[in-house]
């Protein structure tokens, strides 16, 4: 039992101390906040052409057009005609 109280002792203080030093990052970084990790909010992300799977979506759809109808016909599929 009192191997498993010093465990846990250590346990919160080494998670407490983790905690702590995120606060203080945050506190000493210029701006103040994390960097972005978002796709479709990065900056490095969107100069790279990665973009989030929704705009990835409309733009696949801006290059594809509708065929009477039927379905969608891709100008890169040359297969499909």
């Amino acid at each position: 039992m009192n191997s498993f109280l010093i465990l846990l002792v250590l346990s919160v203080g080494l998670l407490g101390i983790g905690i702590l030093g995120m606060a203080i990052k945050i506190v000493l970084i210029p701006k103040g906040e994390f960097p972005e990790t978002k796709v479709g909010h990065s900056r490095a992300m969107r100069k790279k052409k990665i973009y989030c799977i929704k705009t990835e979506q409309k733009i696949v759809d801006n290059k594809t057009k509708k065929v009477d109808g039927i379905g969608f016909y891709s100008k890169s599929c040359n297969s499909c005609n």
